[in-house]
């Protein structure tokens, strides 16, 4: 058995600790003194899903600068928002969707296309599965066009099916109030075709009661939801 670390940053950024390295996903704004207490071996593993403000702050390449190695991997939209030279420079790697890559020192990253902008990552390492969907979610939005939403039904089914049966220790899934009525359809259905050991709501804005109202109206199922509204920390055994 072994165990990791999540930290929970704030909005979806989330900093996942294992045996031998660091992953930091969408990283929006918080507080990421935390990492000053990681031990400074552990590679650091940077994610971003996509170019949207709330999902990639700048600020994150700032942490090249600490005394730590720091890779980053960045959604393909991402580019244009990155000065010139900074990709070299920093050694940052744009990911495309629906591919699948080997990374030194951490282990092989699966791109899954998003339903709003860039991607998801699912990244498999050699002591943990982890899965952060950025925005792919069933966006499920009152007085949008048939077809759109049709759309946006349809390629989440599909991307998400391409989870089924992957091991998946901890889950970044989105829980957003916005949606009012629909803000669980999303998580719901990923819940209903995956089966990660954790999951973790991410996504949501001014309703702080969305997790508890989640868990209590929705079926029993095999994952562990962790309330990310009202805990930062967890230490979780795989």
């Amino acid at each position: 058995m072994a165990q990791i670390s999540i930290d929970y940053i704030g909005h979806s950024g989330f900093l996942v600790e294992t045996e031998t390295s660091l992953m930091l996903f969408d990283y929006y704004r918080g507080d990421l003194s935390v990492l000053d207490a990681k031990p400074a071996d552990k590679p650091l593993f940077v994610f971003a899903s996509h170019a949207h403000g709330d999902h990639y702050n700048p600020a994150i390449l700032k942490l090249a600068e600490k005394e730590r190695e720091v890779h980053y991997f960045f959604s393909f939209d991402i580019r244009s928002r990155v000065r010139k030279g900074a990709e070299q420079d920093l050694g940052i790697r744009f990911l495309d969707a629906d591919r699948s890559y080997e990374i030194p020192g951490l282990g092989t990253v699966e791109t899954f296309l998003s339903t709003d902008e860039g991607v998801a990552f699912y990244v498999n390492t050699e002591n943990a599965a982890i899965f952060h969907a950025g925005d792919l979610n069933w966006w499920d939005w009152e007085g949008e066009p048939a077809d759109w939403l049709a759309d946006q039904e349809c390629v989440f089914k599909r991307e998400v099916s391409k989870l089924s049966g992957k091991r998946i220790d901890a889950a970044f899934v989105v829980l957003d109030d916005r949606l009012e009525e629909n803000y669980d359809k999303g998580m719901s259905w990923f819940l209903s075709v995956c089966t990660p050991a954790y999951t973790l709501p991410m996504h949501f804005w001014e309703d702080r009661t969305v997790v508890k109202r989640y868990l209590a109206q929705s079926p029993q199922t095999e994952t562990v939801i962790l309330d990310t509204t009202c805990e930062t920390h967890w230490d979780l055994n795989i």
